[in-house]
């Protein structure tokens, strides 16, 4: 017997990449190689396997981590000293809920105080709000992470007052109190305020910071508005980079230097389901900033890339929400490994409501897991050295920064917005991506893919009335026009501060904003989810079974033994369930008369054969024609593309089309439902 020490010096022979391509030819059987090649949303080829050679031109690679152009993230640590911030966004009905729910999730694993204003079901309109609302909560221990919208002044000021009355340190504040007036433009396609008057405030808060609380950032640049409309990772980066440099010209137009607003942008990127390609997004994103800043004349500090990730809202579903923990954990397993520095989860309810405790707890316990359990915060840029990984972060890279060239030679975000070269570009994505899953090509389980008609619905929790809006508060009118006097002469921080001290609220600041200048108006862009086009069919089915006490029904003529039949029979069963049809089956029918005998049993008006491409040639024609003559109203579909001189026979039969892999899901259960009476836009 071989002794240990001879055993660990033995290796198995290292391979060749022309012995590789040699097994694969065999594999193919004759196919050409390139038929393992595939093609991303972004448009970039993908290849089977990468070897050495693909990334010995690339410069990075001999980067560390923590050092120029922090591809490799920006701590030379990585996470080990400091992990990502368990930074999940709350919401709730009413600010006492907020400030329980606050306290109990920071108790259990949550590091980062994370908010967005606009999901708010509250309105914090004065002093006393902000005051209930971190009652007992230790903002020292804490950072913070405040998404305030289009403009961050009304709730700065208040915030600020509070830290004044309570003589919390500002110095002490960490995290992001933040605004990003184009991801609202975006989304909405309007804005309140004019940009100029925004773009003022932003400037002076970033300026104000910089002297009150220089460890708190104050500019936010999102990539989900574009990424929730459908946008590739490219379009992602590119236009977040166009917005960034907008925000940074803007700021330093008004007096600002580079390390001074580059210093207080955060970047918010959404993470969708292609997990290495999420990766290299943001490892290309802290690449191509790096060098965006440096050509500003930024120091090291200011190149580095604070990056806050979001599980994506555009992956989820309705329909068997549970999956969604799956999709969730994926996509924020690829934001760790990727480098963020703040991760939010989507709870796996977001799509159906508002989360609840549990689905908070899933949410959250799973970054832990990740960085407990999975030892993530362990490993300092584990994707580093693949090959894989590393090409196709310079692909990214090299492609984001072409648009980004682009957009700016079309003088810069606003005016690409404004001529509609964004939306347009969004939407060829957006388009590809509907047809994709239309067609199934892209699978969502548990949607398009594997549906369950008796899953019970999740249980939705009852959501507590408010009654405190911002229409309900009257303005004083004095105390607005004081607040527009001091916004005219640019001091937005100092005025709105000194009028909160005499009982300004946030809607009379916000009056006073409003009041300085037009608005600005674009084309949005829409917000959905991949899931949507199969959920309004599932939806349009229960709305039936309700009206009804039926779904919308197929019957199955399975012709022979269950092995001649399954195949099909299972794909026209997946195919009609994503829709919500019931499917009616059988075990097989030996002869055509059988087969129309348990046909015209079954009492329905559309039907659907399954079986071989040899027992169609001898059952179809007769089946067809008996079926037609008893009812010339039903529908006859065959299971599987057929010949052309084959079709056309069946067509003459009484055939009414053919359903297979190449079938348009979505257009063809609409299209079902449409013959049925079902009511699909209901």
């Amino acid at each position: 017997m071989t002794d240990i020490s001879t055993m660990k010096n033995q290796s198995f022979p290292l391979p060749s990449y022309e012995e590789w391509k040699q097994e694969v030819k065999k594999s193919l059987k004759g196919k050409p190689i390139e038929k393992l090649y595939s093609t991303t949303y972004e448009n970039l080829h993908i290849k089977p396997i990468y070897i050495r050679e693909d990334i010995e031109s690339l410069e990075h690679i001999e980067q560390y981590p923590g050092f120029p152009g922090y591809v490799r993230g920006i701590e030379a640590n990585g996470y080990i000293h400091e992990p990502w911030a368990v930074s999940q966004e709350l919401s709730a009905n009413s600010i006492k809920e907020w400030n329980e729910i606050v306290k109990h999730d920071l108790a259990r694993g949550q590091t980062e105080i994370h908010f967005v204003l606009d999901k708010l079901k509250f309105s914090i309109t004065s002093l006393k709000e902000i005051e209930e609302m971190f009652s007992g909560i230790s903002l020292n221990n804490y950072s913070l992470r405040v998404d305030t919208g289009e403009c961050s002044l009304p709730f700065f000021a208040l915030f600020a007052v509070y830290l004044e009355k309570n003589r919390l340190p500002f110095e002490t504040l960490r995290g992001t109190i933040g605004m990003d007036p184009l991801a609202s433009l975006v989304q909405k396609g309007q804005l309140s305020s004019s940009l100029t008057t925004l773009y003022d405030v932003m400037a002076d808060i970033t300026a104000w910071a910089k002297e009150h609380a220089p460890n708190l950032k104050t500019i936010i640049v999102h990539s989900e508005p574009y990424h929730n409309g459908g946008a590739n990772a490219v379009q992602e980066l590119a236009l977040a980079f166009a917005t960034a440099v907008e925000y940074l010209n803007e700021c330093l137009n008004r007096g600002l230097t580079i390390d001074e607003t580059a210093q207080r942008i955060s970047f918010s990127f959404a993470i969708g389901a292609n997990f290495f390609m999420e990766i290299a997004k943001l490892r290309a994103a802290r690449l191509v900033w790096a060098n965006i800043v440096q050509a500003f004349g930024g120091n090291e500090e200011s190149r580095k890339m604070s990056i806050h990730a979001r599980t994506s809202h555009f992956t989820k579903t309705v329909y068997d929400p549970y999956v969604n923990m799956l999709r969730a954990t994926t996509e924020a397993f690829a934001a760790t490994v990727g480098g963020a520095n703040s991760v939010h989860v989507s709870p796996f309810d977001e799509a159906i409501q508002q989360a609840d405790e549990f689905s908070r707890r899933i949410a959250r316990n799973t970054q832990l897991i990740l960085l407990e359990e999975s030892h993530l915060g362990k490993v300092i840029d584990p994707a580093g050295g693949s090959y894989y990984v590393e090409s196709l972060t310079s692909q990214l890279a090299e492609e984001a920064w072409k648009l980004f060239q682009q957009i700016e030679a079309k003088g810069g975000i606003i005016k690409a917005l404004e001529d509609g070269f964004v939306q347009a570009e969004v939407e060829k994505v957006a388009e590809l991506r509907k047809k994709n899953v239309k067609m199934r090509k892209e699978k969502i389980v548990g949607t398009n893919f594997y549906a369950n008609l008796a899953e019970p619905p999740v249980q939705r929790t009852e959501a507590d009335e408010h009654t405190s809006t911002s229409s309900e508060l009257s303005l004083n009118q004095e105390k607005v026009a004081q607040l527009k006097t001091g916004f005219n002469e640019k001091k937005f921080m100092q005025t709105a501060i000194s009028m909160v001290t005499r009982r300004a609220t946030a809607q009379e600041i916000e009056k006073a904003l409003t009041e300085n200048g037009p608005s600005m108006n674009i084309q949005p862009i829409q917000q959905w989810r991949l899931a949507e086009p199969f959920e309004k069919l599932r939806k349009a089915s229960e709305a039936h079974l309700e009206k009804r006490g039926s779904r919308p029904k197929v019957v199955l003529i399975n012709l022979g033994s269950i092995p001649n039949h399954k195949a099909r029979a299972d794909f026209i069963t997946s195919f009609f369930e994503a829709g919500g049809f019931a499917v009616v089956k059988n075990d097989g029918y030996m002869s055509a008369e059988e087969a129309i005998a348990g046909a015209l049993s079954a009492q329905s008006t559309h039907y659907i054969i399954c079986g071989t491409d040899e027992s169609y040639v001898q059952m179809v024609p007769a089946i067809a024609a008996k079926l037609k003559e008893a009812n010339p109203q039903l529908k006859l579909y065959v299971a599987g593309k057929q010949p052309e001189d084959v079709a056309k026979t069946f067509e003459k039969a009484g055939i009414s089309g053919f359903i297979h892999i190449g079938s348009n899901c979505y257009e063809t259960l609409a299209e079902f439902m449409k013959d049925m009476g079902v009511a699909l836009d209901e």
